[in-house]
């Protein structure tokens, strides 16, 4: 398919075998506006608007765009590994290493790898992890100077004070439990 002048196109009316085109497009590696400008292919604003209407080419699409995150977790390995170009050969007959080239595959794969972070960042994203351990116990307060216990126990009664926790109570004749609400 020829890409398309840059003037207005028509609106093209969703049909199921289109807007599998559009994601099968999309899975080989092409981006979306790519696949837009394409001959016979629907604008970008259709293939929105059909994202919000069509909840099948929804569910579609989004398979398309994993499809593409792992096309381009391969596509990282490839330029890293292709070393043609990094090294050029000069008037006098020596080889040096083009900075150049190096540089531009090293900004592919970096755009690429921030792409995938975004685009499937369950998959690709940073790993973020937080260990908290908030010790509000006895053993929180050993070793402490008594001042600061004194502080650190009203620092949290005061957040106490603050939860909206329901009560809860046994009616002991029925052996169930009541909240405050239910009283």
């Amino acid at each position: 398919m020829m890409p398309m002048q840059k003037d207005r196109r028509s609106y093209l009316t969703y049909s199921a075998e289109l807007a599998d085109e559009v994601c099968a497009l999309v899975a080989e590696g092409k981006s979306l506006r790519q696949v837009t400008e394409l001959t016979g292919m629907p604008s970008r604003r259709a293939v929105q608007y059909w994202l919000t209407r069509y909840p099948d080419f929804k569910e579609k699409y989004e398979c398309a765009m994993m499809l593409l995150g792992e096309f381009w977790a391969h596509e990282i390995i490839e330029i890293a590994d292709d070393t043609a170009g990094d090294y050029v050969i000069t008037e006098d007959g020596r080889r040096v290493v083009d900075h150049e080239n190096i540089n531009r595959a090293r900004l592919k794969v970096d755009a690429r790898k921030w792409l995938l972070s975004k685009i499937l960042p369950n998959r690709y994203g940073d790993r973020v992890t937080a260990d908290v351990n908030v010790g509000v116990g006895p053993e929180a307060l050993r070793g402490m100077p008594e001042e600061k216990k004194r502080a650190r126990v009203m620092e949290l009664l005061a957040f106490a004070a603050t939860l909206q926790v329901p009560t809860e109570t046994i009616d002991e004749g029925e052996g169930e439990t009541a909240t405050d609400e239910q009283q």
